[in-house]
């Protein structure tokens, strides 16, 4: 291995994300890669992505894994098929995330992520109308600008909206980009990628943008800064471990141990509801994805109301006798206690 192997997360294997992971493994200092991505490769994603008509309805995940080890076998390589958003903190640990999604609010969910655990990111866009390509890089360095610092009004209501019921407020617009825009937007990454993992690049607070117009052939570079008005708060997680059995742990264990429990980004909740039969549950969970009818399959749904962002032992009630993973926590969770602290749950 490389004396300076590096661990990279890549959000995102589609237009973007399918011809920037195989050059990834073509970098002889990455040690690791995390693809994570929820959706399956369909007919229509052929014209557009790094992908042939074998890959078609498999997770997308594991088409690149198998790709990625089939380029370089010593790569260590983990596929999560799931949204970024899903995953748990933990497990997103790394040297550099790259984010190669057309998603505003999955993009957002990115740059808090990297920011929490004060890590690098790099992001990727396409607008296949125009024919442009955007690679951005954002720094942990202190004061540093966020992806959000220049959001305006007007960016956060374009962000896709998803409620506890279910129901959708917006989907990412399409890009309507070809595979070779994806292509040519991959590869400025890459090369950005190259630079940042071999200490090339300088640290800087300021966010670096490059905008490529392939139509008219010319190229911006700019900078952005820290947003003292920005919505972000930029505050970084001081992680410890806490080692437990989330399979065996009740939540009264949990509680009592660490005074309470909130999973940022999620809310927990009580009452479910299937869409398909409308069978009810009364049950204490992380809405991560939530559980499945056991009658029909379908996932199920909550109507919100009774939605807590935080855990203690008042809320949980009758629940506190229910494991961890009985209530939807993973090993990797990183959990933020009543205390203001971080607690990483590591499986033992």
């Amino acid at each position: 291995m490389h004396m300076n192997a590096q661990s990279l997360v890549v959000a995102g294997a589609g237009n973007t994300g399918s011809h920037v992971l195989p050059e990834l493994a073509r970098l002889n200092n990455v040690a690791r890669i995390t693809v994570v991505d929820p959706q399956v490769y369909e007919e229509g994603n052929v014209a557009a992505q790094n992908i042939d008509w074998e890959d078609i309805g498999k997770p997308k995940v594991a088409v690149q894994a198998d790709k990625l080890r089939r380029i370089n076998p010593r790569l260590d390589v983990i596929a999560l098929q799931e949204r970024i958003e899903d995953v748990p903190r933990g497990l997103l640990r790394c040297d550099l995330i790259v984010s190669c999604l057309d998603s505003r609010v999955a993009r957002q969910h990115v740059n808090q992520i990297a920011a929490r655990l004060n890590t690098r990111w790099i992001d990727t866009g396409v607008l296949g109308s125009q024919n442009l390509a955007r690679v951005s890089r954002f720094s942990p360095a202190s004061g540093a600008a966020c992806c959000e610092c220049s959001w305006s009004p007007d960016d956060y209501s374009l962000v896709e909206q998803e409620y506890l019921c279910g129901a959708g407020g917006g989907s990412a617009l399409p890009t309507m980009a070809s595979s070779a825009l994806g292509a040519l937007a991959s590869s400025l990454m890459v090369l950005e990628i190259a630079k940042l993992i071999s200490g090339e690049l300088q640290e800087t607070a300021d966010a670096q943008h490059l905008l490529l117009d392939a139509r008219n052939h010319t190229m911006q570079i700019t900078a952005s800064r820290r947003n003292p008005e920005c919505r972000f708060d930029h505050q970084a997680w001081d992680v410890h471990p806490w080692r437990c059995q989330p399979e065996s742990t009740l939540v009264a264990t949990a509680l009592k141990e660490l005074g309470s429990v909130q999973i940022e980004g999620h809310r927990f909740v009580h009452e479910l509801t299937c869409p398909g039969c409308k069978r009810q549950l009364r049950s204490l969970r992380l809405n991560r994805p939530l559980a499945r009818c056991s009658a029909c399959g379908r996932r199920m749904v909550s109507a919100g109301f009774d939605s807590l962002e935080s855990l203690d032992a008042t809320s949980a009630g009758e629940f506190s006798e229910l494991t961890l993973t009985q209530i939807g926590l993973r090993a990797g969770d990183i959990i933020s206690s009543g205390i203001n602290q971080q607690w990483m749950m590591e499986a033992v």
